[in-house]
């Protein structure tokens, strides 16, 4: 018997485009993104604002029509210092490192939003993240394309607001 397993390795060139449907609430979203504006669904049952929007509540189950208008100002409510590269999922370019990273409640919102931060942490391998250092509570503002293209990307990140 014969305990050697050979592996066979078969090159396959795979060309395969994805499409999917956001849905309505995701589709106004980015219309508003488009237009500078951004919109949370409400929930008429608990009143919690949720953004980025979803159709349901995740608390009372009820189904969320009503929009509100939510600020493009808001608090970080938590956030790290990434030193690790990532490609853009849109352009293939290699995102700089260090960067921020946050979780932003949006001033009209009662969820966050993760996103990119403007930051100055620690230095770390002999580079200083640009901006000023980063606490919980910070007030932050969004920092808009100036091209709008009706994606989340449309913020390019938020940075620091000086009291």
């Amino acid at each position: 018997m014969n305990d050697r397993v050979e592996r066979l390795d078969v090159p396959i060139l795979m060309d395969e485009a994805w499409h999917y449907a956001s849905g309505e609430a995701m589709e106004r979203f980015s219309t508003g993104l488009a237009a500078r504006r951004i919109e949370a669904l409400r929930c008429d049952g608990c009143g919690r604002r949720y953004l980025p929007p979803r159709p349901m509540c995740g608390n009372c189950r009820l189904r969320m029509t009503h929009w509100v208008a939510v600020d493009d100002t808001g608090t970080l409510e938590a956030w790290t210092v990434v030193h690790q590269p990532i490609l853009d999922g849109r352009t293939g370019e290699e995102r700089p490192s260090p960067y921020g990273m946050g979780l932003i409640r949006l001033d009209g919102a009662d969820t966050t939003v993760n996103h990119f931060v403007q930051t100055g942490g620690p230095r770390r391998q002999g580079v200083t993240p640009p901006g000023p250092p980063l606490f919980i509570g910070q007030r932050v503002r969004a920092v808009w394309r100036e091209e709008l293209r009706g994606a989340m990307d449309d913020i390019l990140h938020f940075e620091v607001v000086e009291p």
